[in-house]
């Protein structure tokens, strides 16, 4: 094996890539936009190191011509990576691409999934690699900088063409999202998980706040509409690669959670929906959102939350709860919660 130490620089990159991709994916915030930037980099250096890795894999194959199930497997996983990567790329160059309902960045972070999975399953098998003369030392660090370098000098240079060709890609925000929408009710009708409860019939709706309040209270959507006292632009920002700017209207989370006369053990607030779903923040991000009743000089539409959902600038849709019924002061941190919804 002439190279041995690729398989280990692979195996960091794809690591790096891992995280990278999930930090990027739930950042809102322009300051972390380096993550995605890291991102990118790591793409680039992935291209070239499999230069080396496929001098390994032809070895191998010169080597042993039989085809076994591992051997079947560690092919698929090689064509699953190839097509992460290249969706990943085209989507930054070409505009947003929709395949089967699904936008290219949406498929690039599904497939990235079982990658990670089959990445892991081969690590295993081929942890003999540590003691194979030539796999750490100094060719090891040597090979991760080139890589690093020239995926770092190719993610510049790539940016550059884009804006010299004024390609789609140019117009990407710096969470990798293309606009869709904005200042209008025409912006996409995305759930999380496809919620999607029956229309809900404000006669009978309510806005419970409790838990860890002192005076817990409910809010009829008559009510609510007297009380708006917030206006402001946001930008919605969907994981699956859209984002809409748009002018909310709604009522402070500070004037509701005044109201309730927060308990001292008062630490998080959920935002919870009709259906269930459930997104938690921490008192100072409360202090700055709003729960919004309408959007774009009119009312909320059913697909877009009737009657109230969140409006929470510096996070993406996920974090956005439409349908909402109810606010629960909790006693528990922020943290107590999946990193994203399951349900």
């Amino acid at each position: 094996m002439k190279t041995p130490w690729a398989n280990v620089v692979l195996l960091i990159l794809i690591l790096v890539q891992a995280v990278t991709g999930y930090f990027g994916m739930v950042n809102g915030r322009l300051s972390r936009a380096w993550i995605l930037g890291a991102h990118g980099i790591g793409a680039y250096a992935l291209l070239f190191l499999l230069y080396w890795k496929g001098g390994i894999v032809l070895d191998a194959i010169r080597r042993k011509t039989v085809w076994t199930r591992r051997r079947i497997a560690f092919a698929g996983m090689l064509v699953l990576l190839l097509v992460v990567i290249g969706s990943g790329l085209l989507w930054t160059f070409s505009g947003p691409i929709y395949l089967g309902g699904f936008s290219l960045v949406s498929l690039h972070i599904y497939l990235a999934v079982p990658l990670l999975g089959l990445m892991a399953w081969h690590a295993w098998h081929m942890r003999f690699i540590w003691r194979v003369p030539g796999t750490v030392g100094r060719r090891l660090f040597m090979g991760t900088a080139v890589s690093s370098l020239l995926g770092l000098v190719f993610w510049r240079t790539a940016d550059w063409g884009k804006d010299e060709l004024a390609l789609p890609g140019a117009a990407r925000r710096f969470t990798g999202s293309y606009e869709n929408g904005s200042f209008s009710n025409r912006f996409p009708v995305v759930s999380w998980i496809n919620d999607n409860p029956p229309l809900i019939d404000v006669a009978n709706w309510q806005l419970r706040v409790d838990g860890a309040v002192k005076r817990p209270y409910t809010l009829t959507y008559a009510q609510l509409r007297d009380m708006m006292d917030w206006e402001g632009t946001a930008v919605l920002d969907c994981t699956g690669g859209w984002y809409a700017e748009q002018l909310w209207r709604g009522v402070s989370l500070t004037q509701l959670l005044q109201l309730a006369d927060l308990d001292e053990t008062a630490v998080s607030l959920s935002i919870i929906s009709v259906t269930g779903y459930q997104r938690r923040l921490t008192l100072e991000q409360a202090s700055r959102y709003a729960l919004a009743l309408d959007v774009a000089d009119a009312p909320l539409s059913h697909g877009h939350g009737f009657p109230l959902r969140l409006v929470a600038p510096d996070q993406r849709g996920v974090e956005w709860v439409k349908w909402i019924t109810h606010l629960r002061l909790n006693r528990t941190s922020k943290l107590w919660q999946l990193p994203l919804p399951l349900e």
